[in-house]
């Protein structure tokens, strides 16, 4: 079985949220991969801006707390 590339727990096939090449990662630790990796606007985000496609996406909680976290951390 794949290994997630987050939390490296053996993940089934049925609980497998994105893959990519040898790159597997669990539905639980989906909303940190795409944040942390996928995500282009979280870079502007970061500058201060706020997209209006954010409002629209699913895991804007995640990452509003991913933002505050790494801009308190900066400061």
């Amino acid at each position: 079985m794949p290994l997630c590339a987050v939390c490296g727990k053996e993940v089934n096939f049925k609980n497998v949220a994105y893959i990519n090449g040898n790159i597997f990662v669990c539905k639980d630790c989906f909303p940190q991969y795409y944040i942390k990796n996928i995500c282009k606007i979280v870079e502007r985000r970061l500058r201060g801006e706020n997209p209006l496609a954010c409002n629209f996406c699913t895991y804007k909680k995640q990452c509003d707390a991913y933002i505050s976290k790494t801009l308190k951390s900066l400061s």
